[in-house]
């Protein structure tokens, strides 16, 4: 990785097309930035730090070494929560610390991590950091420069207690297709999926099985994902983000 990012993402729960994507960007390029900003998550868990979490951690393994992400789901804005700046082998973050980085700092390798704490924010509001904190931090790093702030002991952020894995869904896309926080990674194909009462097989991709059929199946990013061969899982099964899943034991 370089001492600048080559590339900033923006990670938020602010929805798609909403008028605060255009305002952190705006702030973006105020700041004097080159690099390309792309919106690669605006619908993540709304108020869910958690949840959202496990959605981030999973979209990592794909994206380019250099990225910045400022990643903004903030239910806690305007109150002593942290804003927090971590830098990993890979990447650059710049969050809040309400446990939307958690499994970034839980991952393996090696983490730095340090309050934002920058000087002159006369015009920050009470509530928008994602314009008025997070986007300027981010814009001293995309400028090569040094944010300032405190070194924090990485287990000392929010959710580095939390679990490697969330039994739960923790997104829904525009389809219906629900993805979970459990890792797709060595499972075997002949588990059986159990939510909301239902028993769902393995399939491994849409076209195996029968239309309006539910199944499971490790989606792209690594994460077990119901769905409905041309339809929607949440709407046959039930489901909500937070709706439990489990394994079925014999």
């Amino acid at each position: 990785m370089g001492d600048t990012p080559e590339l900033v993402a923006l990670f938020t729960d602010f929805g798609v097309g909403s008028h605060y994507l255009g305002q952190v960007k705006a702030r973006l390029l105020a700041g004097g930035i080159s690099q390309p900003v792309i919106d690669l998550c605006a619908d993540a868990p709304a108020f869910n730090p958690r949840a959202a979490a496990f959605l981030l951690a999973s979209f990592l393994p794909a994206m380019p070494d250099g990225t910045l992400f400022v990643a903004v789901v903030d239910p806690g804005v305007g109150s002593s929560r942290r804003a927090i700046l971590v830098t990993t082998e890979r990447f650059w973050f710049v969050a809040p610390d309400n446990g939307l980085l958690s499994r970034v700092v839980c991952a393996p390798g090696p983490v730095r991590v340090q309050t934002i704490d920058l000087p002159d924010l006369s015009r920050r509001s009470k509530t928008f950091d994602g314009r008025d904190l997070f986007a300027p931090a981010a814009a001293v790093i995309c400028r090569g420069g040094s944010v300032p702030g405190a070194s924090l002991v990485p287990d000392s952020l929010v959710g580095c207690d939390w679990p490697e894995e969330l039994a739960e869904i923790i997104y829904i896309d525009a389809y219906g297709n629900a993805v979970s926080g459990l890792s797709g990674e060595g499972l075997s194909r002949e588990q059986t999926l159990t939510v909301n009462g239902s028993l769902v097989a393995y399939a491994e991709t849409f076209s195996a099985v029968a239309t309006g059929r539910p199944f499971w199946y490790v989606n792209a990013n690594g994460l077990v994902e119901l769905a409905v061969n041309r339809g929607s899982a949440t709407d046959k099964l039930g489901l909500r983000i937070g709706s439990p899943v489990s394994w079925q034991t014999d």
